[in-house]
């Protein structure tokens, strides 16, 4: 149903309009009103609670939010707060407030009618804030006494505008307040549909926030990236807190989305931006000899010598172009061999002098994606400094190289990632990246040495679901939850959820990119299945180089199957 269409339409025949205030015309960021009192600490909620349960036990009409102060157990108290956190949390439902603004152009008289403690000016500032401004007049219970689900602040709207019962519909979202205290009065009715309950506070802000999305795009970035970008960002900050005089690098590309969302949450701080990549640190090493730190550079993939030599900045001896060497399991002893026999590359010295440029030091703290921590051992090496590494996640690997005083990680409580999140994780790179080719290396540029990206096409996607997810981080920043953190589980949850179980739109949407892992692969775009019925063998082909298998099955056969439960059953 189009909610904006279906008042207008349901209004045509009447002079006047009136609204709910609450879960109609705004929405709170909150799960339940109450929540706010618990964002204050569990004493607060406990006696405000309690204070407003004896403040209508004492009183048989609607009680103020005077009257509920005057409680004892909220001595010390003051009201201001509450009235603060209020407006705070408030944002207009889009779709009605759409059909204000249309009836409120034909000329329809306005107001708003709403069972509520807050005295009225706190009402018409929140509604101010959220861009109401055409209302004609509004009625709070607390001003009364009486309150809709008796009829009687209905009939109050009623004699005080003057106005015929036949003349007015009024519209809210409780079957007993609004639409039986509304027949009570002889007004006609309609009840806004409402979706579940928001579980969380989290889940409310997000509800809010989605209906304001122009874009799939922008959607996705705002529930599915946006909670873990703006925990993993909150979680820097409180690291970096402990090293105050170190420097924060954030890693090119997969960090360039962190470090606006960064930017955003804690727009005084300054950041650094390293456009390093392994491909780009390896020059120098093949140019010292240090294979073992080659060896570590390299793409896990399997690849000839010509791609060994070009992603080391090397030219290839024609001899060696076509041998070929398993990366995932290479015979190291081959290899060296192979890596001694190729010329020193051109620009290595490029690679030293930029990081020179950038003034990395000892101690200054590396924020990487992270698997098993080799940019932050591959810099460390090629600078002699110990670093200190940030990392988003991890896997097997680390622990080997850092112990947890030299690189932290954020999910999953410091140890290796699940399987899951690796079936996802190459996505999950794509799209928190700078949306441009990988660094491959370094020249002089006037006075300064810049880096070298490899071209790669615009996605114009990217843009939207970035910017759904800087969205979220300034929302989050201005609202009343913003002190509250999110949970590590809880930030990463959306995701993995998108990576077992993705909707048809979501593997649409997101199929098509494709990402670098020791070459340019798909995400998941299979053929049509009639392809694969005339070409079987390419099925098993495309598959293997889908680098989200789960959304490959998905597109593929777009039917309601477990295909996470499959995959990740099939891997083990």
């Amino acid at each position: 149903m189009n909610l904006t269409e279906h008042i207008c339409h349901m209004a045509a025949r009447y002079d006047a309009v009136a609204f709910d205030v609450f879960d109609t015309l705004i929405k709170r960021d909150t799960a339940a009103p109450t929540n706010l009192f618990r964002l204050r600490g569990e004493a607060f909620y406990t006696a405000r609670t309690r204070a407003e349960r004896e403040a209508r036990a004492a009183k048989s009409g609607e009680v103020t939010l005077a009257e509920i102060y005057a409680r004892p157990c909220l001595a010390g108290y003051d009201t201001a707060q509450e009235c603060a956190a209020e407006l705070a949390a408030c944002t207009a439902y889009a779709p009605v407030q759409a059909a204000v603004q249309k009836l409120a152009q034909q000329g329809k008289k306005l107001y708003y009618i709403s069972d509520m403690y807050l005295p009225q000016t706190q009402i018409n500032a929140m509604l101010r804030r959220c861009g109401y401004t055409q209302f004609a007049g509004g009625f709070a219970s607390c001003t009364y006494g009486v309150q809709k689900r008796s009829g009687r602040l209905f009939k109050q709207f009623l004699h005080e505008t003057e106005l015929d019962a036949r003349q007015v519909l009024f519209i809210g979202d409780s079957w007993r307040a609004d639409v039986a205290g509304a027949a009570l009065a002889g007004i006609a009715s309609w009840h806004l549909p409402t979706g579940p309950a928001p579980a969380s506070d989290l889940d409310a802000f997000i509800q809010n926030r989605l209906q304001l999305c122009k874009t799939a795009g922008e959607a996705l970035g705002i529930s599915v990236l946006g909670p873990l970008a703006t925990a993993y960002c909150r979680w820097l900050h409180e690291r970096r807190a402990v090293h105050p005089d170190a420097k924060l690098y954030f890693l090119a590309r997969d960090m360039y989305l962190m470090r606006a969302v960064y930017a955003a949450l804690y727009p005084d701080e300054e950041t650094e931006y390293l456009r390093v990549s392994r491909r780009s640190l390896a020059p120098a090493f093949l140019a010292a000899g240090d294979y073992a730190s080659v060896r570590a550079a390299l793409p896990r993939q399997s690849l000839t010598g010509a791609q060994i030599a070009a992603y080391c900045g090397a030219v290839c001896p024609p001899e060696l172009a076509v041998q070929k060497f398993d990366l995932k399991a290479p015979n190291t002893a081959e290899l060296d061999i192979f890596l001694q026999k190729l010329p020193a590359p051109e620009n290595a010295e490029a690679v030293t002098a930029y990081l020179r440029q950038m003034g990395v030091r000892e101690g200054d703290i590396l924020v990487d994606i992270g698997s098993g921590g080799t940019t932050q051992l591959l810099l460390e090496r090629l600078l002699g400094v110990q670093l200190h590494g940030l990392q988003l996640s991890a896997d097997e690997r680390l622990r080997s190289r850092f112990d947890e005083t030299r690189t932290e990680v954020f999910l999953f409580g410091g140890q290796p990632a699940p399987r899951l999140y690796w079936a996802g994780q190459p996505m999950l790179e794509r799209l928190i990246s700078e949306d441009v080719g990988a660094t491959l290396g370094y020249r002089a540029a006037e006075d300064k040495i810049e880096a070298v990206a490899a071209s790669q096409p615009v996605a114009p996607l990217l843009a939207g679901i970035q910017q759904g997810v800087r969205n979220f981080a300034v929302a989050w920043r201005d609202s009343v939850l913003h002190d509250w953190p999110i949970p590590p589980e809880r930030a990463i949850a959306p995701f993995l959820q998108l990576v077992e179980s993705p909707t048809a739109l979501q593997v649409k949407l997101l199929g098509d990119l494709t990402v670098e892992d020791g070459g340019v692969y798909p995400l998941a775009a299979p053929e049509s299945a009639a392809h694969y019925l005339a070409h079987p063998r390419d099925v098993k082909r495309d598959l293997a180089e889908a680098r989200w298998k789960i959304g490959f099955l998905k597109r593929l056969a777009p039917l309601p199957l477990p295909y996470g439960k499959i995959y990740l059953k099939l891997k083990k």
